[in-house]
């Protein structure tokens, strides 16, 4: 198999996996197994497999990780086991971690695209358009989510009805600034604008509550 590009980081090799993946945010799944070396005990075909060519014959071993994980890495490890490594992202960060290498960004990785443009969003708001933490942790009567409130509504009525005249009209009562900076586009971008306002607001709120010393 293809193994993950951030396992060739130095630090992969000084400390265990577990340790480097969870504080990025991945839980972590890994499957252990003995090569077949003992010819009292393994089959024949396995002992002529690994003998053979060992790498072939660990890429051809089925592990069993949760639903939702994916496999990073196979191989041996100091002590002679062979083992499987995989990941489940619990942040976007993390996704965008594993996405960093093509192979696990692909067509059997359908939710990378809508993580990614989300994450991306969310960086160009903090880059370009100014919308700094410091400036979101002003927001305290729940501008952002309202923002975010106002693009779903819009992407909702264009699902449902097709190219809007003029979008802005639908949200006047909830947007919280001024009009000319409600700029709508097709559906999924306006989606992906509300999930980076999302993540903005779950920011603000995990921000304050680490001032206050709470959850």
């Amino acid at each position: 198999m293809h193994t993950h590009q951030l396992l060739a980081h130095p630090l992969f090799d000084e400390r265990p996996l577990r340790e480097i993946f969870e504080p990025f945010g991945f839980e972590v799944s890994i499957k252990l197994t003995e090569p077949p070396i003992d010819p009292a005990c393994d089959d024949p075909a396995d002992l002529d497999a690994y003998a053979n060519d060992p790498q072939a014959y660990i890429n051809g071993l089925a592990f069993e990780h949760p639903a939702g994980f994916t496999e990073v890495d196979r191989s041996e490890n100091d002590e002679g086991d062979i083992y499987s490594v995989a990941v489940r992202a619990k942040t976007v960060f993390a996704q965008l971690l594993l996405c960093a290498d093509s192979a696990f960004a692909g067509t059997n990785h359908n939710s990378s695209a809508s993580y990614l443009a989300v994450y991306r969003e969310r960086m160009r708001q903090l880059t370009v358009e100014g919308f700094s933490r410091e400036r979101d942790d002003g927001y305290q009567q729940a501008e952002l989510s309202r923002a975010a409130q106002s693009y779903c509504l819009i992407a909702s009525l264009q699902l449902r009805f097709g190219e809007l005249p003029d979008p802005s009209r639908y949200c006047d009562d909830n947007w919280p600034w001024a009009r000319k900076w409600f700029k709508s586009s097709g559906p999924r971008r306006n989606l992906v604008k509300a999930g980076a306002l999302i993540l903005a607001e779950i920011e603000r709120l995990d921000r304050a509550a680490e001032r206050q010393g709470g959850e």
